[in-house]
């Protein structure tokens, strides 16, 4: 009778096949351990070096074509430093790289990227980007690595297909907004950029598009385009030439949180006498608000927030005089004491914050004396409250040089004064010995918010635009033509509820060369 096999016997060899299995399932579970670690770290390493690299060249974008090349040869520079694969250097190329006027690719690049995403606009090579007119605009750079093929190690048990892994970085970084408020005011002089004007004693002042440093101008008062005064324009902060524009987004509603902020969320094409904005005739009353928050001032209608639009750390409004009916400082109340630096004891006092207009042909008059057509003392506001006049340096055209001191604005009749008088006080309560008024930390011309101030945010960067011409297109859209960024500091609260008596009084500071852009930052 045959033996029948023991259990025991018959399952002799089982652990060896269930040790092979088991090894199966477990050079694959350690596969995905340390194999999809391998990609995570390589993973890791491209994008750090695309985001380092698209952020370092992003910088130098500068609406020009040496800004694009200098944004490449950083870009390839940055991403060289990097490496992945633990050892293996990130090298980039030219071909690496697009630009692009919004953070959103609507066309994907040779290595099949990006995913699509709203809004959108077209990035071109950065290799076919070659006149500055190619380049307006172009403030977004995009960085992708390519894709990197990297060994397995426990994954190729399971067949020659896994014996590679592969990823990528993909970057872009940029301005998405410029320290631009989207307003538009006319340029004075608009035929020359800077001019230089000779005192009688021979001092000599810097003219900038006709503006003045350290004089106030209401900006309501600027060449009028028909027989009254003009106001600012609103400046389109999202659309901008070439591309369409939508009215809706010049109106008062849309742009009231730009001009809280001080900034617009596009780059503008700046560019002094060839760079185009849309612009929007008329400023609605309740915008006089979203100005205001840099006074500490949020009431409604104001749609501003302390958070993302905080106030000055100086909030004191340096007045002129009231003096007549009618004049720029009749909505001043009681506190007029920031203006007591301003020759108190002459005959005349500054009653007016505007510049005077030639009624030849409505434009402002800016001639300084002893021109025939000079501003008599009483048209000034006050001076020099955020920072003096310059003078002119020995270039041609010329630049800012050295600033002027109180003791020479005196003597060299600098503003339309009899000969001989003193426009500053300096005695004790005068004009401050040191600094300007802004520049106080305590004292009569200083005033602390109740919000947290931001130093500078009186400062308005706006667009001055050539008003030789009045804006081709419709009033909402109209076409008009940059020629410059300049500085104004406001004075006092702005305010558009008076009808013709409209006052945003600010007081000149220079033109912004280069326009001031905002932070670079990744968006992708």
């Amino acid at each position: 009778m045959a033996k029948h096999p023991s259990l025991r016997c018959r399952q002799r060899g089982v652990t060896a096949v269930m040790t092979g299995l088991m090894a199966v399932v477990l050079f694959a579970f350690g596969g995905l351990v340390l194999d999809l670690g391998h990609l995570y770290i390589g993973k890791s390493e491209l994008q750090n070096s695309a985001d380092a690299a698209a952020l370092a060249g992003a910088k130098e974008l500068n609406n020009t074509a040496a800004g694009i090349t200098a944004a490449v040869d950083k870009a390839i520079a940055i991403s060289g430093q990097h490496q992945y694969n633990f050892s293996s250097p990130v090298t980039i190329t030219i071909a690496n790289i697009r630009v692009g006027s919004c953070p959103n690719a609507s066309n994907a690049n040779s290595f099949g990227r990006p995913n699509l995403r709203n809004p959108s606009c077209t990035f071109v090579p950065a290799a076919s980007v070659t006149s500055d007119a190619a380049a307006a605009g172009l403030s977004f750079l995009e960085v992708d690595s390519g894709t990197r093929t990297l060994n397995t190690y426990l994954m190729r048990v399971a067949g020659a297909a896994y014996n590679t892994t592969s990823t990528s970085g993909y970057a872009v970084a940029g301005r998405f907004e410029t320290l631009v408020t989207p307003i538009g005011v006319c340029a004075v002089d608009p035929a020359n950029r800077t001019s230089k004007y000779t005192h009688s004693n021979g001092q000599t002042e810097l003219v900038e598009l006709g503006f003045r440093r350290g004089v106030t101008y209401n900006l309501f008062q600027l060449n009028p385009l028909a027989s009254g005064p003009s106001d600012p324009y609103l400046i389109n902060p999202i659309d901008a030439p070439p591309n369409a524009c939508d009215p809706g987004h010049a109106s008062a509603n849309f742009t009231a949180p730009f001009i809280c902020t001080g900034k617009t969320p596009i780059t503008l094409d700046l560019t002094s006498g060839t760079g185009k904005v849309y612009t929007n005739t008329g400023m609605t009353a309740s915008l006089d608000s979203s100005l205001n928050s840099r006074f500490d001032d949020y009431k409604s209608p104001s749609v501003c927030d302390p958070s993302s639009a905080p106030p000055d750390v100086n909030v004191r409004e340096y007045r002129c005089h009231p003096k007549s009916a009618g004049s720029a400082c009749d909505n001043s109340g009681a506190d007029t004491t920031p203006t007591d630096w301003l020759e108190p004891g002459a005959s005349t006092l500054p009653d007016r914050e505007f510049v005077d207009t030639d009624p030849t042909n409505n434009k402002p008059r800016y001639a300084l004396p002893p021109g025939p057509t000079g501003i008599s003392f009483a048209q000034y506001g006050p001076l020099w409250s955020y920072s003096p006049a310059y003078h002119a340096d020995g270039s041609s055209p010329p630049k800012a040089g050295t600033p002027y001191a109180v003791a020479d604005a005196n003597g060299s009749n600098m503003y339309h004064t009899t000969t001989g008088v003193n426009f500053f006080d300096t005695t004790a309560n005068g004009y401050p010995t040191t600094g300007t008024p802004y520049s106080q930390t305590a004292g009569k011309y200083f005033k602390a918010p109740s919000h947290t101030g931001t130093k500078n945010r009186r400062v308005l960067n706006i667009v001055i635009v050539d008003c030789r011409t009045p804006p081709s297109g419709s009033s909402s859209c109209g076409l008009m033509t940059v020629l410059g960024v300049g500085k104004f500091f406001m004075q006092t609260k702005a305010d558009f509820s008076g009808g013709p008596n409209r006052y945003l009084d600010t007081e000149f500071a220079g033109l912004v060369d280069p326009v001031p852009p905002g932070d670079i930052r990744l968006y992708r």
